[in-house]
């Protein structure tokens, strides 16, 4: 899967590029990482928050019109999740997660 980050920006993290600044860190670009990392990470979360409130109003529905509803959205969201999950993932995988 190619990285979110390549996919809104067109390349890699600063992170990649050549060492700047006194300690060869662009500090800059790192703390666009991290808080793209961070970013994440709440991304995550408000995923397991739709699941877990989906999963409550599906057990709630009168209807089966309902319960197909919120069947779809759940589906929806598992995908989300796992999108989000492998992107953290690759971060990990690629030294980009701090």
């Amino acid at each position: 899967m190619t990285s979110f980050w390549k996919k809104i920006t067109g390349g890699e993290p600063e992170a990649e590029k050549e060492p700047a600044g006194q300690y060869g860190a662009d500090y800059v670009g790192m703390s666009d990482l991290m808080k793209f990392n961070q970013n994440l990470l709440d991304a995550l979360r408000h995923e397991q928050a739709g699941l877990e409130f989906y999963r409550r109003f599906l057990e709630e529905a009168n209807d089966e019109r309902g319960r197909e509803m919120y069947r779809r959205l759940i589906e929806e969201e598992e995908r989300h999740l796992k999108m989000v999950q492998e992107e953290i993932d690759e971060h990990k995988k690629s030294g980009y997660w701090s």
